[in-house]
């Protein structure tokens, strides 16, 4: 019915040393790892300054963890391409050991493709925890699903408690690395990994692009460190990526379609339906389970982000509505359902590698939580209590955008309140007349559930 849960690259690293300089070393991705092919994946663990303002000789250290496929074409070598999954919060040695044949299709064999664990992410180390143990870490985001919706002022009241819960244990159990977590540490990572690589002049980057999607990515730095409404107006065209749903479903004709219905207005009216009537009821999900209001807006919001692979086909977007529609959840398998839950954690969480991941190299724990954490170090908002936020997320600024959007703005405002953690290098005022030595190429879709053309 729904994606199953990813391979993790963890036991690719076991056995390899960090150290100063990029010692690669051949590594095994998971067996079911897909576009493993015959390509040989090398592998290593470099050590980083926790803080890069640091000199001292004795200055703590992390260990960033690299993945890379050598580029075949080697009489028209072109150096590293440095690949990042996006997220934030998710590992980039996974996504290279599942993308590697369509990566090298789309960019030629000149290049050594390369990607890494960004901080408190995958086999990197010191890892992002927020929890004690797997059995808490499970049970608060499992309750967090039904919280993520604020359907009134109560369930936005519950939500900011377990909000300030996550953050005392980020605190309690990762405060002495979260000033040195975010995008500015994470770019001088980069930085280093390619000087080591000995192109200190030149810098090949990509952001993630897979035949699925692309990935969202914000091109004005200024609105993503400074602007208030930023966490708002990043979601804007969402209620346009499902009319675009609606509307491919009908042209592509019943036959292709699942959910086809005689117009793309009937087929806007049938996934009406099924909103308000879920948002009334839980509806059974197989023999055990059932799925509310929250979680059914969570399968669809992590749909809309991938439309080539999410929208059709036996575990897409039109199937799982169309057996909403005729009452047929219910007769899933259990391993079925528990596929389709883990897909709405996926959509709430970019949990990705990092569910309860323990990386046998270390011993080390990652949590799902890591993808919301690394958010709000970056994100600008600073609501603090109830009575801060409250009125920003039930203003009519809000509930009037549109269908989905007062649904997706969540926990990464919150979030950043109470963690009153600020990243040691976080910019303190505005970038003025930024140039760079080389073009920028930035791509786009028409239209982006996450990251709209204005950003």
């Amino acid at each position: 019915m729904a994606q199953s849960s990813p391979a993790t690259s963890a036991g690719a690293f076991v056995g390899i040393t960090p150290g100063s300089t990029l010692a690669w070393l051949p590594c095994t991705p998971p067996a079911n790892a897909q576009g493993f092919g015959d390509y040989v994946y090398e592998c290593a663990r470099l050590s980083v300054p926790l803080d890069h303002q640091n000199t001292a000789t004795d200055r703590r250290t992390i260990e960033i963890a690299l993945a890379r496929v050598q580029a075949r074409d080697k009489d028209n070598y072109l150096g590293p391409l440095f690949v990042n999954p996006g997220g934030p919060g998710v590992s980039g040695t996974d996504f290279l050991f599942k993308s590697a044949a369509s990566l090298i299709q789309q960019v030629g064999p000149g290049y050594d493709i390369v990607s890494w664990d960004p901080r408190g992410v995958g086999s990197t180390v010191a890892p992002l925890s927020c929890f004690p143990d797997e059995e808490s870490r499970a049970q608060a985001l499992e309750q967090e699903e039904h919280l993520w919706l604020f359907q009134d002022n109560t369930t936005l009241a519950q939500l900011a408690v377990r909000q300030q819960a996550t953050a005392e244990g980020c605190l309690q159990y990762s405060g002495d690395i979260l000033p040195y977590i975010g995008t500015v540490a994470s770019a001088r990572d980069l930085y280093l990994m390619n000087q080591l690589y000995g192109f200190s002049d030149k810098l090949s980057y990509l952001q993630r692009t897979q035949p699925a999607n692309f990935s969202p990515g914000v091109l004005d730095v200024n609105r993503w460190f400074f602007d208030q409404e930023f966490l708002l107006t990043s979601y804007i065209d969402s209620d346009k990526v499902l009319d675009d749903f609606f509307n491919y479903c009908f042209l592509a004709g019943e036959e292709n379609c699942d959910f086809w219905h005689s117009s793309a207005a009937e087929i806007r009216q049938a996934f009406i339906n099924i909103d308000q009537n879920i948002y009334q009821a839980p509806v059974q999900v197989g023999p055990t389970r059932q799925m509310d209001w929250s979680q059914f807006r969570l399968y669809v919001w992590n749909a809309l982000k991938s439309p080539y692979t999410s929208w059709n086909g036996g575990g897409g977007l039109a199937k799982f509505l169309s057996l909403l529609e005729n009452g047929q959840l219910s007769v899933l398998t259990t391993a079925s359902a528990d596929a389709l839950f883990t897909y709405i954690a996926l959509g709430n969480h970019e949990l990705q590698s990092n569910q309860t991941l323990i990386d046998p190299s270390t011993g080390l724990r990652n949590g799902g939580e890591n993808a919301e954490v690394i958010g709000a170090l970056d994100n600008p908002y600073s609501f603090t209590d109830i009575s801060t936020f409250l009125p920003f997320f039930t203003s009519p600024r809000v509930t009037s955008t549109g269908y989905l959007v007062q649904s997706i703005l969540g926990t990464r405002g919150i979030l950043s309140g109470f963690l009153k953690v600020v990243s040691a290098e976080r910019p303190t005022a505005p970038f003025a007349n930024v140039t760079t030595s080389y073009p920028l190429l930035f791509l786009s879709s028409l239209r982006d559930p996450i990251t709209p053309l204005q950003e």
